[in-house]
């Protein structure tokens, strides 16, 4: 007869077996194009570009916003969309929004069982970042908004829009002379009970010094706080703070900059859906950092604009604050700005821009400069 196998040994094996077992399965379908689409409303005309989108489930109906305009930079015949859906095959007009000004960062929240959508208001030359107003408005989904208020962030950029509880959160970054010499920063959060009324969280920034913005965050089940801020140039942030203590932000640095972050919460894990530079941190190498930092921050910029970008998921570390790539989405030449909505328990609808995913490979400023599409999939996590 065979011999019994010890429980030491057993213990090992059973261990060595578990250890090669991933603990998760991610996958996702088939990336299929929605915009432009002829599954759009007719009234709508979308233009070359198509990028700066939002996507949220309410009442049972998927809602996208989305700008559109003749590029990726700055100009005044930029539009503003709203659509929504109940089976993601068709899609009914919402509304719409032409200030004769370029049009950014457009964000859904719900509040008190009210939808709300909020986005800035900035200039038309292509050459300058010119955030001025941040607007807002909202629907109980009957198809009608309210008129557009102005919230009174003036030179704020608006990030991200969470709630929790009775009570909705806002990061902003000040914006105005961003790439100027002598810009400094100031990301904090915000927040409101009525979604028109915003207060600052604390009287000290966020995250403050040289260079921080879009300062993404989510929370856990437990109300901790965890995400990520982009340091233009420079790299990133991984952020956290626990829950009864929002305002102090715990930070990690990292050379890799998670540019058009967007964090999720999946049972109680934190992900994170971002466009990664193909060629490394895109930073100027360590033999030259001893030149001015506004050097520095010119040849990173450049470097970034002429490498290749391709948008893809992450999972943060809750403990260390370190972050896990998982995998590559289908993105390519000018990308990101993802919107993630539930459909199950363990799957998502994921949107994302990107040049033509089907074409070849561009770097980033040409694909700034080319058309630009809206994909959607089913980002699904197994056992």
């Amino acid at each position: 007869m065979p011999k019994p196998i010890r429980p030491l040994l057993f213990l090992q094996i059973l261990f060595l077996f578990a250890t090669q077992i991933p603990a998760q399965n991610v996958s996702t379908t088939e990336w299929v194009q929605l915009i432009p689409s002829d599954k759009l409303p007719k009234n709508i005309v979308c233009q070359a570009a198509n990028n700066n989108l939002d996507l949220i489930k309410y009442h049972g109906k998927y809602y996208v916003a989305w700008r559109t305009a003749p590029t990726h930079f700055a100009s005044e015949k930029t539009m503003l969309y709203l659509i929504s859906s109940s089976n993601l095959q068709q899609w009914d007009y919402e509304t719409e929004f032409h200030l004769g000004a370029d049009m950014r960062e457009p964000r859904f929240f719900i509040l008190h069982d009210t939808l709300y959508f909020h986005f800035f208001e900035a200039g038309s030359d292509p050459l300058r970042f010119e955030p001025r107003h941040l607007w807002g408005t909202c629907t109980t989904g009957n198809g009608k908004w309210a008129p557009k208020w102005d919230s009174g962030l003036d030179n704020y950029v608006p990030w991200r829009f969470r709630t929790r509880r009775d009570t909705a959160y806002m990061s902003a970054y000040y914006g105005l002379h961003l790439y100027q010499g002598g810009h400094t920063a100031d990301l904090r959060l915000f927040y409101s009970t009525d979604a028109r009324h915003w207060k600052k969280l604390s009287q000290f920034p966020q995250v403050g010094g040289r260079s921080a913005e879009e300062g993404e965050f989510t929370f856990d089940d437990q109300g901790n706080l965890y995400g990520t801020v982009r340091m233009e140039s420079i790299g990133a942030y991984v952020v956290s703070a626990r829950a009864g203590q929002i305002a102090n932000w715990k930070k990690v640095y990292t050379k890799h900059k998670y540019d058009s972050a967007l964090t999720f919460n999946h049972h109680n894990e934190i992900y994170l859906v971002s466009r990664r530079n193909l060629d490394g941190d895109g930073r100027m190498a360590r033999a030259w950092t001893c030149l001015p930092f506004a050097w520095q921050k010119a040849y990173n910029l450049a470097r970034y604009s002429a490498t290749r970008k391709t948008t893809s998921l992450w999972k943060i570390n809750k403990e260390t604050l370190a972050v896990e790539h998982l995998m590559d989405f289908p993105a390519t030449g000018d990308c990101s700005f993802p919107g993630i909505a539930p459909i199950t328990d363990r799957e998502y609808l994921l949107m994302n821009y990107s040049s033509d995913i089907h074409g070849k490979p561009k770097n980033w400023i040409r694909g700034q400069l080319k058309p630009t599409q809206i994909y959607m999939t089913v980002l699904k996590f197994g056992e």
